[in-house]
């Protein structure tokens, strides 16, 4: 399977939630509340881990570029910069750029509540969300 980019992943969730979204309307439309619950929650759910999912498609990138930026010195330099924890990727990689590394801090703060699992916030606003991640990804491309 070739790697998942963040195009395919917006495509993937504007299937998912016109699917969400028609069940939705048939529970309202059948005065279903349960089914109407259930399929709100499942919304908050697929949006968690969307987010979860496109914010790994920038750590890609980012360590991808804090790597580059230390290309210069010994191979386990390099080695050393993949393992770093994120917020040392980050700052490598984005170091010059303190609005992107501000507004990447507050993502993954967002992404670490559901990939640890303590728990599901709801209001991602994942369509806004993946086009930013669009613009930053080809920012970081050019970097």
């Amino acid at each position: 399977m070739s790697p998942l980019g963040l195009d395919e992943l917006a495509n993937a969730y504007r299937r998912v939630q016109r699917l969400i979204t028609l069940g939705m309307e048939d529970a309202l439309e059948f005065d279903n509340e349960d089914k109407f619950e259930l399929l709100d929650k499942d919304r908050n759910i697929v949006d968690a881990a969307f987010f979860v999912l496109m914010f790994g498609q920038l750590e890609r990138r980012i360590t991808e570029l804090a790597v580059q930026k230390v290309a210069g010195q010994s191979s386990r330099h390099k080695s050393a910069m993949r393992e770093a924890k994120f917020e040392k990727r980050l700052a490598v990689a984005l170091g010059n750029n303190p609005a992107m590394l501000k507004e990447i801090e507050a993502w993954y703060a967002l992404r670490n509540i559901p990939a640890h699992g303590s728990g599901i916030a709801s209001g991602y606003e994942i369509s806004a969300v993946l086009s930013r991640a669009q613009q930053i990804d080809k920012q970081l491309q050019v970097a």
